[in-house]
């Protein structure tokens, strides 16, 4: 009793607040203390009116609400000022291409019958991580999947179903909602279509509200096991294929690969360059979200045995294969599990 304690409230309950918290500090300290907010105010002031000049090219009327547009204008010089740097364009590049456990676990998991309503809306919480980044509230994503039993919910078979109708709603979603929009910020280079990329979040709930509406769980009510699996293993396709084009030229080179991915501990001196800054902001961004991600999902192992294997997979695949696919196989293998009896006759007795 005294260990299921441990394990289901007590360590959660101080590694993930204790996450959010460094993450406030390295990613919102540093922004503050570096100056960087400071700069991007410049470009976007607030009571200016919305007019593109020499000092603010990126204060344009996106919605024709000045408010709104003055918030947009400072998200926008944050990324184009990263997209003009050949590094910090790759690594932004290499984030976005690795980083679909971001998107598809959360909608696989607010899907099932059962699930928790705490985590069944997943537009929420990543319009949480585009606001608050996805550093600070991924790990109190893990921490309210824990709490609320996202992991002990399921005593029968067909509690843990995402319909097949969810299954396809899930895969449209984050490929019109999330993909696509990604894609052609990255490739366009345009501040509109960065400004249109902001809330992708709400893209992806509404194509899948979409799909559901044209083929809803009532009409095709059998297990999506299969396309959840062929979601996941695309996306471990794409985001080890992202890691190794990234990592495998640079691997002669070690203070390049250190460059590509370790973040400044100390803040940045205030005449660094923009794009500099927003590198070192969105590398500690990357390590607190996939941290706390990696950390969450040793809660997906039943005994002691599950769990060295998953710690050993992870000391393998994230060097190998990169940190998105090393997590994505984590979640094939609790997706197999959840189809198994056999597991769902040991969760049952816990």
């Amino acid at each position: 009793m005294a260990k299921s304690v441990l394990s289901a409230y007590v360590l959660p309950l101080v590694v993930f607040p204790l996450l959010s918290a460094l993450a406030f500090n390295f990613i919102f300290g540093h922004l503050f203390a570096s100056g960087l907010s400071d700069k991007i105010a410049a470009e976007c002031p607030p009571n200016e009116e919305v007019v593109s000049t020499d000092t603010t090219p990126y204060l344009l009327p996106y919605t024709g609400y000045h408010a709104v547009d003055s918030s947009l204008c400072g998200m926008v010089v944050f990324f184009h000022a990263t997209m003009s740097s050949a590094t910090p364009l790759n690594f932004l590049t290499y984030f976005i291409g690795v980083g679909a456990p971001f998107i598809a676990i959360p909608a696989v998991e607010a899907s099932r019958t059962t699930g928790s309503r705490f985590i069944a809306y997943p537009v929420v919480w990543a319009l949480l991580s585009q606001t608050a980044t996805i550093g600070f509230s991924t790990p109190m994503y893990w921490l309210v999947f824990i709490l609320t039993g996202g992991l002990q919910r399921f005593r029968k078979r067909g509690e843990s179903l995402v319909t097949q109708a969810h299954a396809e709603a899930i895969v449209f979603g984050v490929i019109i909602g999330a993909a696509i929009p990604s894609v052609g910020m990255l490739v366009l280079d345009d501040p509109y279509v960065t400004a249109l990329w902001q809330p992708y979040p709400v893209f992806v709930s509404v194509a899948q509200a979409a799909h559901l509406f044209f083929r809803p769980p009532s009409s095709f009510p059998q297990s999506g096991y299969r396309t959840i699996q062929a979601l996941y293993i695309g996306a471990f396709i794409i985001s080890s294929s992202v890691h190794i084009s990234t990592v495998l030229p640079l691997l002669p080179d070690y203070d390049a690969l250190k460059n590509l991915f370790l973040p400044s501990v100390a803040v940045l001196d205030s005449s660094t360059e923009m794009a500099l800054q927003t590198f070192d902001f969105l590398k500690w961004d990357f390590v607190f979200g996939f941290a706390s991600t990696i950390i969450a999902t040793m809660w997906f192992a039943t005994n002691f045995k599950q769990l060295l294997g998953i710690i050993a997979w992870y000391m393998v695949a994230v060097p190998v294969l990169g940190p998105g696919a090393a997590v994505l196989g984590v979640a094939l293998w609790r997706e197999s599990n959840l189809e198994s009896p056999t597991y769902l006759e040991t969760n049952k007795q816990k």
